[in-house]
């Protein structure tokens, strides 16, 4: 009995050595709130919004990577990475928006080597996996408590099907990536997606520009296809426990009321707009500018911080919408441990926009308190 045990013990060796490179990680977060904002759909008889409670995911997620030694200074690199919604909710109605898919984040393979790191899977923009300094909150896609009706929410997302090729440090502080992403649902691959970003770093401070094209993207009213395309630039200072971020971007995107968020849609206002207006946009070019600046500062467990943003030079279909939009968070975190974070935030959104029946959009606010652990 004994010799068939060390016989088993001594057949799973190699197994054991072959998973001693596989890492599990991941987030576990989730907060109550309470929102009055149009995101949650919850509207009165002249559709503004109403006050809602909500509990919820805030983006949870869980993945599994590693690697293999290929000698030489080459290595395979692999990752699968999937959001959860431990609040019991899934796809439109939840706080992250995460359906039931798997894989529904970075998932790739490749290989990394002196010549840089190339992936092959669903990839994030360089924007979306590099910047975003500016965004510094905790929250989910149905409160204003973050900076939700920007593009570093909105629009710093994943490509699908896609080629990735990160450049190696030639310069200390110098990082950049290119994302190409091929649009599998015709055969003339119209709508395939290019994403450029660089980042360069030193002694706390940094500047970061990247940019995002998507081909045929929207229509005009003759039925020709244009290409669009954003791009945003964040400089500041992140170091000792200081945080000043600042960015400026425009964007020249389809206006979404539930086009797939790949192909680059903005959804800026889909939500806001009545019914008929949303549906009268959808598809059509929205163009907007963007700026805002967040500033915090640690002491001892405690980081409390503010963040303004500002859309503005908003057109539909090239018809001007008189307005724009101010957005105010504040709140602070509390790190209970190094993996472990308290936070809380309220957010608010003064909106001057009106939709095509001369009436004015509401106000918007969130007031959030939630948990985050990281394992």
């Amino acid at each position: 009995m004994n010799k068939k045990l060390i016989a088993l013990a001594l057949a799973a060796l190699p197994v054991a050595h072959a998973m001693a490179d596989v890492t599990i990680y991941g987030t576990i977060e989730a907060d109550m709130e309470s929102s009055k904002t149009y995101a949650n759909g919850v509207k009165d008889v002249n559709n503004k919004p109403k006050a809602v409670t909500r509990i919820d995911d805030t983006g949870s997620l869980i993945g599994f990577k590693g690697n293999e030694d290929l000698g030489n200074g080459l290595k395979a690199i692999w990752q699968v990475e999937q959001g959860l919604n431990i609040d019991g909710t899934t796809g439109s109605s939840s706080g992250n928006g995460y359906g039931n898919t798997f894989a529904s984040r970075d998932s790739f393979v490749g290989l990394q080597g002196a010549f840089g790191k190339v992936r092959i899977g669903k990839l994030s923009t360089f924007l979306n996996s590099d910047a975003g300094a500016p965004d510094a909150w905790i929250y989910g896609n149905k409160g204003v408590n973050g900076q939700s009706y920007s593009s570093i929410n909105q629009l710093d997302g994943r490509v699908k099907n896609a080629i990735r090729y990160d450049i190696p440090e030639f310069v200390a502080g110098l990082s950049g990536a290119i994302v190409y992403g091929v649009d599998e649902t015709n055969a003339t691959n119209k709508q395939n997606t290019f994403s450029i970003g660089t980042t360069y770093t030193n002694s706390g401070y940094f500047g970061t520009f990247g940019y995002q094209r998507y081909n045929n993207n929207y229509q005009t009213d003759g039925g020709e296809w244009k290409p669009g395309n954003y791009w945003r630039l964040e400089a500041g200072y992140n170091a000792n426990n200081i945080l000043a971020a600042a960015y400026y971007g425009q964007s020249k995107l389809a206006s979404s009321d539930g086009l797939d968020s790949s192909k680059g849609v903005d959804a800026t206002f889909s939500s806001v707009l009545s019914t008929t207006d949303a549906a009268a946009a959808d598809g059509k070019e929205l163009k907007k500018k963007e700026a805002g600046l967040t500033l915090g500062y640690t002491f001892g467990a405690i980081t409390p911080k503010f963040s303004y943003g500002r859309v503005w030079g908003v057109s539909v279909d090239g018809v001007e919408a008189k307005g724009h939009l101010n957005q105010y968070v504040l709140g602070a975190d509390y790190a209970l441990s190094k993996r472990t974070t308290a936070y809380a935030s309220y957010g608010y959104v003064q909106n001057s926009f009106v939709n095509t029946a001369g009436d004015k959009y509401s106000n918007e606010h969130t007031v959030a308190v939630g948990v985050q652990h990281k394992f």
